[in-house]
């Protein structure tokens, strides 16, 4: 779980940068997105076998990962293809993911957040 917080650590860092830049208009490199992707993958993949070796904490984080990634996808889709940000995209994807990280800390940290 702690690699899993690492890795989403980054991703959540890259994200910050990456959506500085394009509310500013500034061009993204494709190299960065792509580092962001990766190291989300990373860290799902990290979580799903947290859940697989029986941490059941974690499963409301793999569901809001797999939104996430179709915020993210569609976001980058609908720029790489018209050239056009879509902020309420972006935005719907940070707060999701931000949502997504703070679960994930809570479970890596101990601190219990039901019952």
């Amino acid at each position: 779980m702690t690699a899993s917080l690492a890795a989403f650590t980054l991703v959540a860092l890259l994200g910050l940068f990456m959506a500085i830049d394009l509310f500013r208009g500034v061009h993204v490199p494709r190299q960065m997105v792509l580092t962001h992707a990766g190291f989300a993958v990373l860290g799902a993949l990290l979580a799903i076998g947290a859940a697989l070796a029986g941490n059941t904490q974690v499963y409301v984080n793999i569901a809001l990962v797999v939104i996430i990634v179709l915020l993210g996808v569609t976001a980058a889709h609908k720029r790489y293809t018209t050239g056009q940000v879509q902020k309420g995209l972006i935005l719907a994807h940070a707060g999701l993911a931000v949502i997504c990280y703070l679960i994930l800390a809570a479970v890596v940290f101990g601190v219990k957040v039901t019952g």
